[in-house]
């Protein structure tokens, strides 16, 4: 037997300074580990929390307070403890025993825990230097008189009770720079925070069960509004609000038992029915998309449409589903520590694209490319005058992109993008129909491939039955009401601009409106057959 260093198999601690630095690469995002501190401070029943984003003399710190039931000594020393005593509450957003932890450690060198429980202040630290020098796992106790003036602030904030987390020798929060280009960081990073914060907690803001507030540098606190992904609340300018979809619920059965969780989905306004502070507020982006998934009333993921359900497209950007469910759920959504990863079971997915379809359709069908079915109908003759003169009568530049449509002309100089707007592959059509228009609208300006402005006719409306009939038999009427639709249509393209569309659009429906009263003066289509 060949001689070998004796192993002590009743020992096998691994080195703390190893581990340690190995903790600090969990996957936070800088926004998950701040709810993370947030989640622990409302399952200590706190209603008001601080944020500050601190720079002085140098050194940035960041500290966060909050108003709760603070710990004792001993519930100071578990919580501090990596994989800490499991809560009593299974509903509690801090359940894991591992979030104060990991999620400070990922940004800071240096975690320090103040608490005030019943009046009785105590503090601990973790020292991730320290803890390398010596490899081991030794909590510091800090000086309370380099803490003199967080002991205060930790004592004005609470009352009574509520704990304070600092962190300090952050080396991957920002980047070092000059004092002007640190400041610059903070301040984004303090925006940053600002919009994902107001989304993570939404629910918890909008109810008023807790105010988050938040200090950066040496501006004015702020406190943060609930953000709302499907913005149900929503009125704009010109009275358009968002569509909130039937709220559906879903059994999902597990170890024998069975829980359920919700689905509901809102499609908000166009870009072009919303002006540019709307467009800010609903947060109007190709990456808002999508699932925004709950657990207990706390947003844990969005990131547009999971399990690459559907790839994001600007075609459905409108479209946000809600999924929310409680803590019984916890196992089959496999959720980890850091609460910013959600597994969807195959045939749970399955189900979701089952309820989500129909959404999605409804924003495809209108843009899909379109095959137009005129050529032959008595629209071709119109067709063919109106592109002979084309050189003539064009007066907007668009261009078709993809999906994409822009458009310039006199009133809008640079190109800006209509949405909505139907394209169409045949080239040679210039008069299209459908079975119905939104609005119930009997035109709309839309476009083939190359950019050439067309009229699209709704067929529902009774002023088209009633006016085509009157001039079935007459060529050259029916080509006179297809030049006079189209020159409409392609008017609006040679008037768009950012400011006018709403009025424009408005003028479309007060048109189409007057034809609908006035179309029961026609004669009806059996009338004349």
């Amino acid at each position: 037997m060949s001689q070998q260093t004796e192993i002590q198999e009743d020992d096998f601690r691994p080195s703390a300074a190893r581990l340690v630095e190995s903790l600090r690469d969990t996957g936070y995002s800088r926004e998950a580990a701040f709810a993370d501190i947030i989640d622990n401070a409302i399952a200590a029943n706190s209603t008001k929390i601080l944020i500050e984003l601190q720079y002085m003399y140098g050194e940035f710190r960041v500290i966060m307070t909050d108003n709760g039931d603070g710990m004792s000594e001993g519930e100071l020393r578990n919580a501090m403890r990596y994989g800490s005593e499991k809560r009593a509450n299974p509903k509690s957003l801090g359940k894991f025993g591992m979030g104060l932890k990991t999620a400070s450690t990922a940004f800071c060198r240096r975690l320090v825990v103040l608490t005030q429980k019943n009046g009785v202040q105590s503090g601990r630290a973790w020292d991730i230097d320290r803890i390398i020098k010596t490899d081991r796992w030794e909590l510091e106790t800090p000086n309370t008189n380099d803490y003199y003036d967080d002991y205060e602030e930790l004592s004005d904030f609470t009352d009574n009770s509520g704990t304070m987390i600092i962190w300090e020798n952050t080396d991957h929060l920002i980047k070092q720079g000059s004092e002007r280009q640190v400041r610059q960081q903070i301040n984004s990073l303090g925006k940053e925070l600002q919009a994902e914060l107001s989304a993570i907690f939404c629910k918890y803001l909008a109810s008023g069960e807790v105010s988050i507030a938040m200090k950066v540098g040496d501006t004015p606190t702020t406190e943060l509004k609930g953000w709302d992904p499907i913005c149900a609340d929503l009125i704009t300018a010109d009275g358009v609000r968002s569509r909130v979809l039937k709220e559906k619920t879903v059994p999902v059965e597990f170890d024998g038992k069975t829980a359920s969780f919700s689905v509901k989905g809102s499609i908000i306004p166009s870009q072009n029915e919303l002006n540019s502070e709307e467009r800010e507020f609903v947060r109007y982006s190709l990456d808002n998309q999508g699932f925004y998934i709950y657990r207990e009333g706390r947003l844990i993921w969005h990131d547009g449409w999971p399990h690459r359900m559907y790839k994001k497209e600007s075609k459905i950007t409108r479209l946000r589903v809600e999924l929310h469910f409680d803590h019984e759920l916890d196992d089959v959504f496999s959720i980890d520590f850091r609460k910013s990863r959600v597994i969807i079971p195959v045939d749970i997915r399955e189900e979701l694209k089952r309820l989500v379809a129909p959404w999605r359709q409804e924003l495809l069908k209108g843009q899909e490319r379109l095959v137009s079915a005129n050529t032959n109908r008595a629209h071709g003759p119109a067709d063919k005058a109106i592109d002979k003169h084309k050189k003539y009568t064009k007066n907007a530049d668009i261009k078709v992109d993809g999906d994409k449509v822009t458009i310039r002309n006199e009133n809008q100089p640079q190109p800006t993008l209509i949405e909505g707007v139907r394209i169409y592959e045949d080239k040679t059509v210039r008069v299209h129909e459908e079975d119905s228009l939104l609005g119930d609208d009997l035109w709309e300006p839309s476009c083939d491939e190359e950019g050439n402005t067309c009229v699209t006719l709704g067929k529902s409306h009774p002023y088209f039955h009633k006016m085509y009939n009157v001039c079935k038999d007459n060529i050259e009427a029916m080509k006179a009401l297809d030049m006079l639709l189209w020159s409409l249509a392609n008017a609006e393209h040679g008037e768009y601009s950012e400011a006018n569309r709403h009025t424009l659009k408005g003028y479309r429906q007060k048109v189409s409106q007057t034809l609908r009263y006035l179309s029961i003066e026609l004669p009806d289509a059996e009338e004349n057959e």
